[in-house]
């Protein structure tokens, strides 16, 4: 009888220990399974729909009258709303937009606020527009990866990826030294820094979580003038938010008080 007893103590032991292992090892497994998209993989669903909703901004000028590329912008609403950095249009109230399908848009100015750097636009496709949602900066940690989608050289729904290398940047207005003494200073705070490149025509793209969520708008890039090198600089999206609530249904005004600065 004792001897029972010892064989099923004794076998109730080893269940025991069977059972911690395997709960050991689904709970190793569950850590070692990705919450979220992990490396260029991670990216393919994100950048397909960065692509469908970055646009190429362009003006008429060329030698003859063809459309010269100004820069990037992407669509932030199924009714037609383009946002773009405001120094890449400069103030103009009329622009071309380039889908990454080849076709082409008028897109009116409905308001811009050059201290932030962002302008809002509005256009009528013709086709259904896929936007993107903006999440919110606030959340953004350095070290996250990202993707930086643009226009740029012209090359519409061109992704660049990388990570955030900081928050909460400065940097001084355009035409300045920004850079001096390598600080960072200037009357707009909290922007995104991003090692993702940043080139001609890309001013003005989304700036892209694993997710596909917009976290910012690319405004300035500093290099030195070392090629493949350099650091971006991304409008938080909470920013671009605040611009867009305030123009996407103006009042009653003229188009002139509409852009006016806050």
């Amino acid at each position: 009888m004792r001897t029972q007893q010892l064989l099923h103590a004794a076998a109730g032991v080893v269940a025991l220990v069977i059972l911690l292992l395997l709960g050991w090892g689904l709970t190793r497994g569950s850590d070692d399974t990705p919450h979220a998209p992990r490396g260029g993989e991670g990216f393919v669903s994100a950048v397909d729909r960065g692509q469908r909703a970055t646009v190429m901004i362009t003006v008429s000028g060329g030698p003859r009258g063809e459309a010269m590329p100004m820069g990037s912008g992407f669509v932030v609403s199924s009714e037609g709303l383009i946002v773009t950095a405001a120094h890449v249009t400069g103030g103009m109230p009329v622009v071309s937009v380039v889908f990454s399908d080849g076709s082409v848009a008028r897109a009116e100015l409905i308001g811009s606020d050059e201290v932030a750097d962002v302008a809002v636009f509005s256009t009528t496709p013709g086709k259904q527009l896929v936007p993107l949602n903006l999440a919110d900066s606030n959340q953004v940690k350095a070290g996250q990866p990202v993707v930086l989608m643009g226009a740029p050289y012209g090359l519409v729904g061109t992704a660049t990826s990388g990570i955030v290398s900081a928050i909460n940047r400065q940097i001084g207005p355009a035409g300045e030294n920004r850079f001096a003494n390598g600080a960072l200073s200037g009357p707009v705070t909290a922007y995104i820094q991003t090692d993702a490149p940043l080139t001609a025509g890309g001013s003005g793209g989304p700036l892209l979580n694993s997710a596909g969520q917009v976290i910012g708008m690319a405004s300035a890039r500093e290099s030195r003038g070392e090629p493949g090198a350099g650091l971006a600089f991304a409008i938080p999206s909470n920013v671009v938010k605040d611009v867009i609530e305030r123009f996407k249904n103006p009042p009653n005004t003229n188009r002139a008080a509409a852009s006016a600065r806050p």
